[in-house]
């Protein structure tokens, strides 16, 4: 007897890994964002809602790969199953759209330090960050992308983590933790420039600083300019008790 999992991953199968009434729902989360002024006319933005009430069940997990299904189920509770599977499945739709694949004949590679890429010659690059109810996508052409956003969160720890993390000058922007919006605006411009770059986050935070906290373009001052790529960065608007940021390296 077939059990009705097994019907619902067939179904699922039968319709590009994903069933319609599900992938229409999908495309509903997804929303193209406004690039900021400036920003490379090649480039996409995307941001995923992620507060649906969705059973991470067969169907759902039969619109990923194996190693993504796997990666999801790693993760102890099911919010956090849920907004990773829905996070890749968002990826997946999205550079579907852009390469005339289908979005489970889709696959990745790792790049250095982990970043994915796809494995098709000339493909776009991307870029992707969850956190809380929402997920960053960015999708680009002819440079190097990374997005970051962050739930602001009044931790007892900011202080510290400032102290660790942050350069004098973005000490001072943040009130050496105490603006807790300011020190998660700082914390998304160190990530969404350091993936942007492909290198890791822990051992980079000192390459460059960010000289100002601005709603549209963010000055930067790079350490060893001869050493990375020319880089831009712009604060993204966001949703109440969040900050994000966009970073733009040339190739």
């Amino acid at each position: 007897m077939v059990t009705n999992s097994l019907v619902a991953v067939l179904q699922a199968r039968d319709n590009g890994g994903f069933c319609a009434e599900r992938r229409m729902e999908l495309n509903a989360l997804i929303k193209p964002l406004p690039c900021p002024v400036g920003a490379p006319q090649a480039l996409r933005l995307y941001r995923v809602r992620l507060d649906v009430d969705w059973p991470v069940d067969e169907a759902l997990l039969a619109g990923l790969s194996e190693d993504e299904r796997k990666r999801c189920l790693r993760y102890l509770r099911t919010i956090n199953q849920l907004q990773f599977a829905l996070t890749r499945l968002a990826l997946r739709r999205l550079l579907a759209q852009e390469t005339g694949l289908a979005p489970d004949a889709l696959t990745f590679e790792l790049g250095a330090h982990g970043k994915p890429v796809l494995s098709l010659p000339g493909a776009p690059v991307f870029n992707v960050s969850h956190s809380g109810a929402y997920a960053l996508i960015a999708i680009a052409r002819g440079g190097q992308v990374g997005v970051d956003i962050e739930t602001v969160q009044a931790m007892r720890d900011v202080p510290a983590l400032a102290e660790q993390t942050l350069l004098p000058g973005e000490l001072e922007l943040c009130g050496h933790g105490r603006d807790v919006a300011a020190f998660f605006q700082l914390w998304t411009i160190k990530e969404a420039v350091l993936k942007a770059w492909g290198v890791g986050i822990a051992q980079h935070l000192s390459a460059f600083e960010a000289l100002e906290l601005t709603n549209k373009e963010l000055p930067l001052r790079i350490a060893a300019p001869e050493r990375w790529p020319a880089t831009r960065a712009w604060a993204l608007e966001a949703p109440d008790g969040y900050k994000a940021t966009l970073a733009w390296a040339e190739r």
